[in-house]
């Protein structure tokens, strides 16, 4: 097995900023969300910067230095730990190595098969061993995203803008362009992403577009990963999307902070579906599977990608050389030494870094514990990073551990054509000719280099080399302080929440982290009974290991056994009652399942049923009402529902008979819990209705019938307030006939709303004045 890290080189600084306030949105959670945090495990050391990561299991590492385009091998043998392997063949590229990715599933390659990129516009394959098995030909420009169709096709991305799928070693299929790039991955349910410099989203199946999501991205859109419910994008914007195998937006979340805006890379750890990413604010970031920010670790230079290991640690690809693996596992933690020189280095300054307290010159004669183990030492007075190499049997010096420099005068400002510049430099854009660019620290080095770009007509290879050399002269909180007032008045006049099918899309309860006591419930109940006859014991055993296997609910079959457990237990009384709800909760996220449940008219009826009892339980109401907000979000929907907004007549009255029994569920009187559960229903059926365009204006209008009288009474706590918000708000922008009926209703409600408020009421309470005029 293997796992491949390309490579380049930055040295930068990040500043933290936590992201925004998305906690109140949804009841999407992990399946183990550990209070644990990662912990540096090992250091992979490098003369170049790495870049991408492709990962083929926990214990072969191949790293791809991008500037020399060549890859070398890291094996990892207990206890030694990690070392370097030979390689018969290192150098890949003459350019930039752009991708990396393992072709496992490639039909015509054996296994350990993997696929670099390069600036050089060449795709090669070769072997963890060094062994090139060939070259994929037609690129026009530099190789940066590569992927296996289900059906075993390797597929490509590349700046040209086109995705391309190969078979037999020859493009067999050119996908629809992109504007300026495109990124690719296959999907295991057959379906292939593409994306692009425009921000949009397209899903093919048998090469045929299914759904286009123009401008899923404000941005170039850099990945697009696998992900237990689909798959996930990030882009330029700043933004992490998760999307079901048929483009529907599941999760939106917020990565970068004031300081940063590309989030260059994004994996899913398939343990626990967490989400990580990594950005050009040199930070690492955990997420929750609803976007839930858990920790930052913070790097010394630009982080390029970030993956995840089989066995939940991950590893990053840093610019200033050096490859890293983070665990939370104590017993793969490095030592107490590396694990401070690196949080140290990561520091602004190296003021935490105590001088006379580090090894001195005399442990140099000590021999390090093993290959590429890495230490500061006190070196004269100086800290000294020094990487043990067990070829030669010493320390070899890797540099000086710099501080942060503060203290120095500000340098004077040069004038270039008539402007003062912070920073005057020439740039050669041939061998005899060159230009003279100017930039000030608080200029977004992004846009520096873009605009020299294009006026020079720079290569993409000369226009990385100038933003590297740009932003470590630039200052991240000049930057910010300079945007946050240039927008201030642009960001008064957007809306951040409205409408919801753009902004951040369905909202899920998908809290997977009790399905061990859901089990013996369901089982205890069913042992009770007995009239239980053998299928609904089958069922039962089949529906949990459905349910517990969460990495397989895109792709894992629900079975008529299944189906028959679900409705018996739906018929159950009491307490008995409640698992079985939960359990059909879960069923919503996966993907059979849903197809199959959420068309059964006896389940519908079980549902309504449940609603409308006057003698249900609280929770009763709560997890009724968010099946049925789950079942909104994940249905699947015909192209005649997706493109032309004719939703079946079956499902239309199904809604509509669980929006009416929804009324008594808002009432200020109700249960906190249930009244939520009752909104966050409410605000994805609007979801649904403005995505799809669906002709529904008598549902949408008993949806505000609903919505408004809790806001016009202005009760309600946070969560139930925010739902109402923007559904209300969302239903207005679906066309001008809903907001004509909607209008005269709600003009007390900015002034009924008060009270203390989270931020997120606040924001969607301005967007509601915003569009009502108020």
């Amino acid at each position: 097995g293997s796992l491949i890290v390309s490579a380049t080189t930055s040295q930068e600084q990040p500043t933290i900023t936590e992201p925004p306030s998305k906690r109140q949105r949804t009841g999407l959670t992990s399946k183990m969300e550990s209070g644990k945090k990662y912990i540096l495990s090992a250091t992979l050391l490098h003369g170049s910067g790495t870049r991408d990561i492709a990962v083929d299991s926990e214990s072969k590492v191949i790293v791809a230095e991008a500037n020399t385009g060549s890859v070398r091998v890291w094996g990892k043998k207990d206890p030694e730990g990690w070392s370097r392997i030979p390689m018969s063949r290192e150098k890949m590229h003459t350019g930039l190595c752009m991708v990396v990715a393992s072709l496992k599933g490639a039909n015509g390659y054996p296994n350990g098969t993997f696929l670099s990129g390069g600036g050089d516009k060449k795709a090669i394959l070769f072997t963890a061993e060094g062994k090139i098995l060939g070259e994929l030909p037609g690129h026009t420009n530099a190789v940066h995203s590569a992927s296996v169709t289900a059906e075993g096709s390797v597929l490509t991305g590349c700046w040209d803008g086109k995705a391309r799928e190969f078979k037999d070693g020859s493009v067999s299929f050119t996908y629809p362009e992109h504007k300026n790039s495109s990124v690719v991955l296959g999907l295991p349910t057959g379906e292939v992403v593409t994306a692009g410099g425009e921000g949009d989203v397209c899903i093919y199946k048998s090469r045929k577009l299914v759904k286009r999501v123009a401008g899923a991205h404000g941005h170039v859109v850099r990945k697009i990963v696998p992900h237990p419910l689909g798959f996930a994008t990030c882009a330029n914007d700043g933004t992490c999307k998760v999307w079901s195998n048929t483009g529907d937006l599941l999760v939106t979340f917020t990565a970068y902070g004031e300081d940063t805006k590309f989030v260059y890379g994004l994996c899913t750890i398939p343990v626990t579906n967490e989400m990580v990413t990594c950005d050009d604010g040199s930070t690492v970031k955990i997420w929750s599977a609803d976007g839930k920010h858990i920790q930052t670790i913070v790097h010394p230079s630009i982080v390029r990608a970030v993956q995840a290991l089989p066995n939940g640690d991950i590893i990053t690809a840093g610019s200033d050389g050096m490859a890293r693996i983070f665990t939370r596992d104590q017993q793969r933690v490095a030592s107490a030494q590396e694990v401070q020189m690196f949080e140290a280095a990561s520091k602004e300054g190296m003021e935490a870094i105590d001088i006379a307290g580090l090894p001195t010159e005399a442990e140099l004669m000590k021999p390090g514990t093993k290959d590429g183990q890495v230490r500061i030492f006190n070196v004269q007075g100086k800290a000294m990073v020094y990487r043990w190499s067990e070829g030669d049997m010493k320390w070899v010096c890797v540099g000086q551990a710099m501080g942060s420099g503060r203290g120095k005068p500000k340098p004077k400002k040069t004038e270039l054509d008539g402007k003062m510049y912070d920073h005057v430099t020439k740039v050669f854009i041939t061998e005899q000719h060159s230009v003279m660019l100017g930039w000030n620290e608080d200029d977004d080095p992004r846009d520096v280099v873009d605009s020299f770009a294009a006026l020079y007509s720079l290569t993409e290879d000369l226009k990385y080399q100038v933003f590297e050399f740009v932003k470590p002269k630039t200052n991240p909180q000049a930057i910010a302080a300079r945007k946050e007032r240039e927008r201030r008045e642009k960001l008064a006049a957007a809306m951040r929440h409205v409408p919801s099918w753009e902004k951040f899309g369905f909202q899920l309860f998908a809290d997977t982290s009790k399905l061990g006591p859901m089990r013996k419930r369901l089982q205890k109940t069913l042992d009770a009974k007995s009239d239980a006859t053998a299928t609904e014991k089958k069922g039962l055993a089949l529906m949990m290991n459905n349910l517990e296997n969460t990495s397989k609910y895109h792709s894992s079959n629900f079975t008529s056994d299944e189906r028959t457990f679900i409705v018996s237990a739906l018929q159950w009384k009491g307490k008995d009652l409640l698992p079985a709800l939960d359990a059909l909760r879960v069923l919503m996220q996966h993907a059979d399942a849903v197809k199959t449940l959420s068309e059964d008219p006896k389940v519908r009826e079980l549902l309504l049923a449940h609603l409308g009892d006057p003698a249900a339980t609280k929770h009763q109401l709560m997890l009724s009402l968010r099946v049925l907000a789950n079942l909104v979000a994940r249905r699947p929907r015909a192209d005649q529902e997706r493109k032309q907004g004719e939703a079946p007549q079956d499902v239309v009255q199904f809604i509509s008979a669980a929006v009416a029994a929804c009324t008594r569920c808002v009432d200020t009187k109700a249960d906190l819990p249930v009244r939520t559960a009752a909104s966050v229903f409410l605000s994805n059926t609007i979801c649904w209705i403005g995505m799809n365009k669906v002709k529904a204006d008598a549902l949408t209008r008993s949806i505000m019938d609903v919505c408004i009288p809790p806001l016009v009474s202005g009760g309600g706590k946070s969560n139930m307030l925010y739902y109402l918000l923007v559904a209300t708000a969302s239903a207005a922008r679906i066309k001008p006939e809903i907001k004509a009926y909607i209008a005269p209703k709600v003009t007390g409600v900015p002034a009924a709303v008060k009270g203390e408020l989270t931020q997120s009421v606040v924001e969607a309470l301005a967007d509601f004045r915003k569009v009502f005029g108020i």
